[in-house]
């Protein structure tokens, strides 16, 4: 059976892809700087109970000034809460980039691939901006409430951020830039699929009769 260009576009992105998650999770703590800064510094912008943020490994902590209760040592006592957030959560899509682009193998693909690994640090940001926000937001009990004091909608749009964030920004962002910066694979992708859906004409271009 004849390979595609779709098969083997696939076939050797999967390939990539295993070979360059092993790499990618070794040079996660590195990776994650840029994401977890960015990240970090927006929030002490935006939110005055944002107090700093830490970096241990691939793990980001936000410092905040909310209060919630705990317990401790069989003791009901209030503690500020630090919400934690993984990196490889919204990280993955930079190995999904890099194995698409390998694959298809444009002009200078690996130039490509540092401006995207560029572009996708802020929507690393994002989704761990988002997963602090949640957890501030949505899970700090009556005590975060009362402290924040946020109406319904805002509850409800950093609900919204998060899910978007986590199912599409994340997975679907690493697709788009592929698809942007190798237009010309795109196309012959589009021109094979149109080609394989038309007829096979007939050897020697002869159109078949009915006898009779």
């Amino acid at each position: 059976m004849r390979a595609t260009l779709i098969g083997r576009f696939l076939l050797i992105a999967i390939v990539c892809l295993m070979a360059l998650l092993p790499l990618w999770y070794w040079a996660s703590p590195w990776l994650a700087k840029p994401p977890i800064w960015l990240a970090g510094h927006a929030m002490k912008a935006l939110f005055p109970w944002a107090d700093g943020f830490e970096q241990h490994g691939v793990v980001a902590t936000l410092l905040t000034k909310v209060q919630v209760r705990m317990q401790r040592g069989g003791a009901d006592v209030l503690a500020e809460l630090t919400p934690e957030a993984s990196y490889p959560s919204y990280g993955y899509g930079l190995v999904l980039l890099w194995a698409m682009l390998i694959a298809s193998h444009p002009h200078r693909w690996w130039l490509k691939g540092l401006i995207g690994t560029v572009i996708l640090f802020p929507v690393q940001a994002w989704g761990l901006c988002f997963q602090w926000l949640r957890d501030v937001v949505l899970l700090s009990g009556p005590n975060g409430a009362a402290y924040l004091k946020y109406p319904q909608w805002a509850i409800d749009g950093v609900a919204y951020g998060y899910q978007f964030g986590f199912l599409m920004l994340t997975p679907v962002a690493p697709i788009i830039l592929w698809l942007v910066f190798d237009k010309r694979f795109v196309a012959a992708l589009w021109l094979e699929a149109a080609l394989e859906g038309k007829p096979e004409a007939t050897r020697g271009g002869a159109t078949p009769t009915r006898e009779g």
